[in-house]
């Protein structure tokens, strides 16, 4: 039996616009374009048009076994039980259920694509990934199906489970899993569940394999085996199907009609679509892939999107992705089951764009049925011709890019709360206003390599720069590399840095020559030199001028410390306890100046705080520490206050974690205490692969932009910030090179929570050549190949030691890093299988990648910065 179910133009045309005066005026709120092409939806099956009719193909099928009212717009739009997306509550959660994953990183990207697909379709709505959850964190029933002979999940106890988890600002969650599903116990299975007032959902894709019916299905469990509820082992190891182009396909139109439900849309029945309800697997591949004209303006209404900005997502989602020479971290998005779909979107733009076109040139005279006769003429002669979509040019938004040095992770009071600290007030504000970050990492665990990475968006192996430069440092981050500022400069910024620059100070390789308008700071650190009245350090050195030779090897006494204007010294030796109003002072010159020349602006503020020595004023009975983070604090308020009228994003962060040694003048690492490592002596944060020595605090502030009270969990780097901020801005990077950084706009401005699948940890001073890709995070896991400590605050320091096989640390339950998996357990076989891969992945990709880059790291007293050669110490003439 194959029927193909007609309805009358004005069956429809009533369908899509109603026969009610309130929503006819609606209607008219569409352009012209868009009205043409959902009225294109009235003659379905027609020649031109883009829908067509449904078709039953047996009596099997979805229509003749479930009989309903069909929903037109007028009776969606009515209903008082649908759910409408707001601001509070508007992002759309996505929870994987079980083994993906599994199957190594193809599955991990699969799921993302998955995402970003749900991102184009619901245009407009962030969608997010939930942590992901085992099959025991769910604690649901499940049994195995005696006429497959292959494991299920109930479906009331997830939803169950879902339902508790759901965030406060969830439209809805909906569960993904590779494990077949069941209602109850009298049903054979089913593909998915829902409860629409809850707005959650669970849906499986098991039955999306094409090898699922067959004998040999690789997710049968052995007759003879029993399982036994609350033992959870049954699911260990459980088989995920190969990712293929087909299951993706089918995995994007159950997704997006399972989530269409969570929008109160019921079955279509007016044509074909993604809102028709399914019975099987052939049925439900022969629905396409996008909504019909009346489901998508019941869509339209909830989300509020634009059909042409949605469709142009779409179809950018589904173009082929070759495998990209800048990224090695991805897998080319296997899109040939969509290539109907695509020609399906192009032809929808067309009619737009086609539309348009002709609207705007219609002579006078000429009537709307004449015009629209000439359309049809003209529509099949046009098609080829694609209009190109030109975006209306947006005013540049600003960028302050605030880098401490030396920061501890739980320096930031609202990182750890429960000690009650009131020493960083301005950032707890911002954090509060803002996006604060919760796993984000330095590119490497010292100043040099860190900056360089933050820059250029690059690893030191392939930047260069793998370790610090020195006070006689020749050359610096080498001239191949593009940086930051150069791109945002060429794209009309002005570019303005105050502070610690630390890559390059002599001829070509200073601030001024890298891409930045204007620069006010120290060279290096702040403590590569002497000065006449010494901060705190430990140990105490001496001032420029004593007669005593300094005892510490880390005291400068042969060059005092400069401070640069451009590329000339202002200062030497400068004055430690008045550089933090001098950088104030020159930060609010430099906006002022941006805005009076009416350009956007990139200000990069690296401050010498929290590296010794430190120089805060001091009150009565207060502790040093605290004192500069106050110190710290008050400037980056001053900063904030005076970027607040303007639209600008301020990103704050730490080039890398404490450094230890320096004890009470040292931050904290919070629960990052690297325990494995200071248990066999030496420290485990600045210089080492430690968490404690690279996570570091970090957050976003952009008032009216990016959502407040927000954080993230996505694994990301201070690469980061190069491509974002690009992103941002329009500008396209350089083709030429390979970039390690990924765009985290998403994440900013959307609440997604994916980011690296994967991030290396170079090696920074303790241990290993310098510059080595030996730890390896994968999800929530970390690899050793290498371990090594730096010096603790008593002085004792550990030996380096090579892993093989690596340690590996679950962070989720070992953020301290103390008890590494067991290797002959399958949690450690599978994970290491990983690191493996995605090292040597990398490792291969950096090899052969041509944009690698050389620093030189020559070093010659002739190049010190020094304002009077023949003065003691470089000393400046007086001008007094």
């Amino acid at each position: 039996m194959m029927k193909v179910i007609h309805h009358s133009p004005e069956t429809l045309q009533t369908a899509l616009i109603s026969n009610c005066k309130d929503l006819t005026e609606l209607y008219k709120q569409y352009t012209k374009e868009e009205c043409h092409l959902l009225e294109q939806g009235l003659h379905p099956g027609q020649p031109g048009s883009v829908f067509q009719p449904v078709t039953v193909h047996s009596d099997s099928d979805w229509i003749p076994s479930h009989p309903e009212n069909p929903q037109d717009f007028e009776s969606f739009y009515k209903d008082p039980h649908r759910k409408t997306p707001s601001a509070s509550c508007g992002t759309i959660y996505i929870q994987t259920i079980g083994s993906f994953g599994e199957a190594g990183p193809h599955t991990e990207q699969y799921v993302e694509w998955l995402r970003e697909y749900c991102q184009a379709f619901f245009y407009g709505l962030p969608v997010c990934w939930l942590p992901a959850v085992t099959v025991a964190q769910t604690g649901c029933s499940f049994r195995i199906n005696q006429s497959s002979q292959n494991l299920q999940l109930l479906t009331g106890d997830l939803l169950q489970f879902l339902c508790k988890r759901k965030p406060k600002d969830a439209f809805c969650v909906v569960g993904i899993t590779m494990i077949d599903l069941y209602p109850r116990d009298s049903w054979n299975f089913v593909f998915g569940q829902a409860s629409l007032h809850k707005g959650i959902g669970v849906f499986s894709f098991a039955r999306y394999d094409d090898n699922f019916y067959r004998k040999n299905y690789a997710g049968r469990v052995k007759k003879q085996r029993q399982v036994k509820q609350g033992d959870y082992s049954a699911f260990d190891g459980h088989y995920t199907p190969p990712i293929t182009s087909t299951l993706l396909l089918r995995s994007c139109k159950t997704m997006t009609h399972e989530i269409g439900h969570m929008f109160g849309m019921r079955h279509c029945q007016w044509l074909s679509c993604v809102m028709q309800g399914s019975n099987h697997l052939e049925e439900s591949d022969l629905r396409p892939l996008e909504l019909c004209p009346i489901c998508l303006r019941k869509l339209q209404t909830s989300a509020g999107f634009n059909i042409a900005e949605r469709y142009e997502a779409l179809l950018h989602w589904m173009e082929e992705e070759p495998r990209s020479p800048t990224t090695v971290t991805s897998f080319p998005k296997p899109t040939e089951a969509f290539h109907t779909a695509k020609l399906w979107l192009k032809k929808c733009q067309d009619i737009l764009n086609v539309t348009k076109r002709l609207h705007h040139r219609m002579p006078a005279g000429v009537t709307p049925l004449l015009f629209c006769a000439m359309l049809c003429g003209l529509y099949f002669h046009l098609m080829s011709e694609r209009a190109s979509v030109v975006p209306k040019p947006n005013k540049k938004p600003n960028f302050v890019l605030i880098l401490a040095d030396d920061l501890g992770w739980a320096d930031l009071d609202v990182n750890l709360p429960e000690q009650k600290a009131n020493n960083t007030p301005n950032l707890n504000l911002m954090a509060q206003q803002g996006l604060r970050f919760l796993d984000f990492h330095s590119p490497a665990s010292t100043c040099s390599p860190s900056r360089a990475s933050i820059l250029t968006g690059r690893y030191g192996l392939r930047n260069g720069v793998t370790h610090n430069f020195a006070v006689g440092s020749v050359g610096g981050l080498p001239r191949s590399e593009i940086t930051l500022p150069q791109l945002l400069q060429r794209a009309g910024y002005y570019t303005a840095m105050i502070g610690k620059w630390h890559l390059g100070h002599n001829g070509p390789y200073g601030p001024t020559k890298r891409g930045f308008d204007s620069y006010f700071g120290i060279p290096y650190s702040n403590d590569m030199g002497c000065t006449d009245n010494p901060g705190y350090d430990l140990p105490q050195c001496l001032a420029c001028d004593s007669s005593d030779p300094q005892k510490a090897r880390s005291c400068y006494s042969k060059v005092g410390l400069p401070l640069i204007e451009n590329s000339s010294i202002l200062e030497q030796p400068l004055d430690l306890w008045t550089l933090t109003q001098q950088y104030q002072s020159a930060a609010l010159r430099a906006m002022r100046h941006a805005r009076e020349q009416g350009q956007p602006y990139f200000l990069y503020i690296a401050l010498a705080h929290m590296h010794v020595p430190l120089a805060p004023p001091l009150k009565p009975a207060s502790r040093v520490y605290a004192a500069s983070l106050q110190e710290m604090d008050r400037l980056v308020g001053t900063i904030r206050s005076a970027s607040d009228a303007d639209d600008t994003l301020i990103w704050f962060t730490s080039d890398n974690g404490p450094w230890e040694q320096k004890c009470q003048y040292a931050g904290s690492p919070g629960p990052f205490q690297g325990k494995w490592q200071t248990q066999r002596g030496g420290g485990s944060a600045k210089k080492t692969t430690w968490e404690g020595g690279h996570r570091v605090p970090s957050l976003a502030y952009w008032p009216g932009v990016i959502p407040t009270n927000a954080t993230s969990a996505a694994l990301l780097s201070g690469m980061d910030i190069f491509p974002t901020l690009l992103s941002l801005a329009g500008v396209t990077p350089p083709s030429d090179r390979r970039y390690d950084g990924i765009d985290v706009t998403n994440i900013l401005l959307h609440g997604v929570q994916t980011g690296h699948t994967v991030l290396f940890h170079p090696n920074s001073g303790a241990a290993g050549r310098l510059g080595d890709l030996q730890t390896v995070r994968v999800g929530k896991y970390k690899a050793f190949y290498l371990t090594g400590s730096a010096e603790a605050c008593k002085g004792d320091i550990g030996t380096q030691e090579f892993h093989d096989p690596p340690l590996i640390f679950d962070l989720e339950r070992d953020p301290a890093e103390e008890t590494p998996l067991k290797v002959g357990t399958r949690e450690y076989q599978t994970t290491a299988e990983k690191v493996a891969l995605w090292r040597e992945r990398l490792l291969w990709d950096i090899a052969t990648d041509p944009s690698v880059s050389v620093a030189d790291y020559t070093t010659d007293d002739s190049a010190w910065p020094c304002c009077e050669a023949t003065r003691p110490v470089c000393r400046c003439l007086s001008l007094g």
